[in-house]
């Protein structure tokens, strides 16, 4: 393997791509199982690498980035492909196949986007009878927008000329309405989707960061104050703001705050802070007042309640926060 790549890129590689046990390789099966063509992957790593590389100060997380773009690239062509209303679509892409000179040695490469593209894309190559995947550098895109963006790629995946492609992963009116005749089906069919696999989803702490809606709960647990979130800026946020603005205790020796804030670990998984608990360091154990916090919440945050039950309030929010 090439000595342009990092050590840690080319162990990542070796383990998560090449490997016959990785995610990627079971996806091109199941593909190959419901299409009956096998579509395999290609990447030129140094040149990927090369062209994106100042997008991944943590080296470690590019080629799992890449694995799950190109694993949700296979899930979404394998949802596309289950759905009925989407049978007409399907019978264009097999009579494309059947024509294409390399119909038994199918491929998707996947090659850096060029400009400005903050998304990835894909597209059918019919001079090269094979499948392009751009990847952007670009911020990762939280799963369901990568889903929405391949769903868009795909719908209009064999109206695209070779030469002058529009870079769909910079427009954003592209239809994805469904093809003739779906009216009448999708009243009659539910909706189907697939799951996601395991190794397409981000660490946690990426996950929740890009993934809404978010949720908070605020429990009031005399004398103290719980707060959890799925969100974990909004906690980091919270617990700056209050810590910043304490009233400091002019009865304590050590001068601390009067009330103690602090991020808690989750239990869940190592790095990530999913809980905020407020108490007092020292003195009468009344109640704390929650109205500067909920205040916060849903004025600054932008967070919705929900529900309240007790002392407990459940909020939410649509909007994905950076």
């Amino acid at each position: 393997m090439s000595k342009e790549l990092p050590l840690k890129v080319r162990v990542d590689i070796r383990d998560q791509w090449d490997s016959p046990n990785s995610s990627v390789h079971a996806s091109v099966s199941s593909l190959n199982k419901i299409l009956g063509h096998t579509i395999t992957p290609h990447v030129e790593w140094p040149i990927l690498w090369g062209a994106v590389k100042e997008q991944f100060s943590d080296n470690t997380t590019f080629v799992p980035l890449v694995v799950r773009y190109t694993i949700a690239w296979y899930e979404r062509l394998m949802g596309r492909l289950e759905n009925p209303t989407c049978e007409q679509w399907t019978e264009q892409l097999l009579n494309i196949i059947a024509e294409s000179p390399k119909a038994k040695a199918l491929s998707l490469h996947i090659e850096p986007a060029e400009g400005a593209a903050v998304l990835p894309s894909t597209k059918w190559n019919a001079k090269l009878a094979t499948f392009q995947l751009y990847i952007p550098k670009a911020d990762p895109v939280s799963q369901l927008k990568l889903d929405s963006t391949y769903d868009k790629c795909f719908e209009n995946l064999f109206e695209a000329k070779d030469e002058g492609w529009a870079d769909l992963a910079t427009e954003t009116h592209v239809s994805v309405a469904p093809t003739a005749g779906a009216t009448s089906s999708s009243s009659e069919r539910p909706y189907m989707s697939r799951l996601p696999v395991l190794d397409a989803l981000s660490r946690p702490p990426d996950l929740f960061k890009s993934t809404a809606p978010y949720t908070l709960i605020v429990e009031e647990r005399s004398p103290n104050i719980l707060v959890q979130c799925s969100h974990e800026p909004s906690l980091e946020l919270i617990a700056a703001y209050l810590n910043k603005w304490g009233k400091t205790n002019p009865n304590d020796s050590e001068k601390r705050n009067i009330l103690k804030v602090q991020l808690v670990e989750s239990e869940y998984c190592y790095g990530v802070f999913d809980t905020l608990t407020i108490e007092r360091y020292m003195g009468k154990r009344d109640p704390i007042n929650p109205v500067m916090l909920l205040a916060f919440i849903e004025g600054v945050l932008g967070y919705q309640l929900i529900n309240t039950t007790g002392g407990c309030k459940t909020y939410t929010s649509t909007t994905l926060l950076k």
